[in-house]
């Protein structure tokens, strides 16, 4: 199990310029790292499980600014979906949106995620599904939908050698026009890159990595089922009382298909304009994280939780520093929640925000948009 900033690290390496597969083989390990790095960092030593939280929007006065519309909307239908594309490529990537489904994939997947956004390349949209095991180097599919004008990289290597393209193959019609697969130099394992047009102007790519030997095959069964669209994300609780200098900049969910279940949903708020750098950007930012509770009692097991104080009945964790503060409570409902504020909310903003998040009924129940 996995506490929700790593799950957010991961997922942010695993998009790095939006088709990298992640380095990090051991994800709950990678996740554990990261999240002791932040807090020796910043002094924090907020930890945080999977869950998500119960609590009632309610708004603490002169703490935080209640005069801004919620950041996400509870579940509902998915909306009118078109089969084949967009009908005009993204010029601005709304976090907050759903822009594209899997349909089929291959057997054996383990878990699904979806970050759409500002990625550490810059705005795009990110689909995974992940079928290698813990431990084990990174395969699975990868789907990215990248901005008007913007063309699809050449992959990063595990090994840090450059990839360089070494030929092209016709692909299937996709979007009522032609596509291609990319070869590249160094990859270590059976892969097929299909890229193809999702909208005029707008470029679309599907990564295949370890299928068996027909990856060209998969990858285009991918590409033909994908569903596109443009509703909102679900997300398993709304936040009222963000300050209204910040905006969003990335929404990221996750799901495991495996047992003991879990998920993981987050959004993440700068005070920066889109014009700004990506590294400005996240440099200053506001985190409100749910995920699915399951209660650990071995300090050995990675998903342990370590209250240090209580918030409104239930345990928590709470930290800070030079103006940061992380909180984190533990089995709200089923669920936990941890804001990770840094410096853009006054003293005890984190604890006031927390009281201005409402969740869905039965939290622990949910689940994402990606679950096929």
């Amino acid at each position: 199990m996995l506490d929700e900033r790593q799950m957010a690290d991961l997922m942010l390496a695993e998009v790095e310029s939006a088709e990298t597969p992640s380095r990090v083989l051991d994800v709950e390990g990678a996740m554990s790292t990261a999240r002791r790095q932040r807090r020796v960092a910043r002094g924090t030593g907020a930890v945080l499980l999977a869950a998500a939280l119960t609590v009632g929007a309610l708004t603490v006065p002169n703490m935080l600014t209640p005069d801004r519309s919620p950041a996400t909307m509870s579940p509902g239908d998915a909306g009118k979906e078109t089969a084949s594309g967009l009908p005009a490529a993204l010029t601005t990537v709304d976090p907050g949106r759903v822009y594209v489904r899997f349909g089929w994939l291959p057997d054996g997947i383990r878990d699904l995620q979806y970050q759409a956004g500002l990625l550490l390349a810059g705005p795009g949209v990110y689909l995974g599904a992940t079928s290698s095991q813990n431990g084990d180097p990174w395969q699975g599919v990868s789907v990215t939908l990248y901005p008007a004008g913007v063309e699809p990289p050449a992959p990063q290597r595990d090994s840090g050698e450059p990839a360089t393209a070494i030929g092209t193959s016709d692909g299937p019609e996709l979007n009522g026009a032609a596509s291609s697969f990319v070869a590249y130099s160094g990859a270590e394992r059976p892969e097929a890159i299909l890229r193809w047009r999702y909208a005029p102007d707008g470029w679309a790519q599907a990564r295949v990595v370890g299928a068996g030997p027909d990856a060209r095959g998969a990858a285009a069964r991918v590409a033909e089922s994908l569903r596109f669209g443009n509703d909102p994300v679900p997300m398993p609780a709304t936040v009222a009382g963000v300050p209204a200098n910040l905006r969003v900049i990335t929404v990221e969910v996750f799901e495991s298909l495996e047992e003991p279940a879990s998920w993981y949903a987050s959004t993440t708020w700068s005070p920066e304009p889109a014009t700004a750098e990506p590294s400005w950007q996240r440099a200053r930012t506001l985190t409100v994280s749910a995920s699915r509770y399951r209660h650990v009692t071995d300090p050995a097991d990675k998903a342990f939780v370590n209250p240090n104080t209580t918030f409104d009945g239930h345990p928590a964790r709470f930290g800070g520093q030079d103006g940061d503060e992380s909180l984190t409570v533990y089995d709200v409902n089923g669920a936990t929640v941890t804001i990770d504020d840094r410096a853009l909310l006054p003293s005890g903003g984190t604890r006031a925000l927390f009281r201005a998040v409402t969740l869905v009924p039965e939290p622990a129940d949910w689940h994402t948009h990606l679950r096929r």
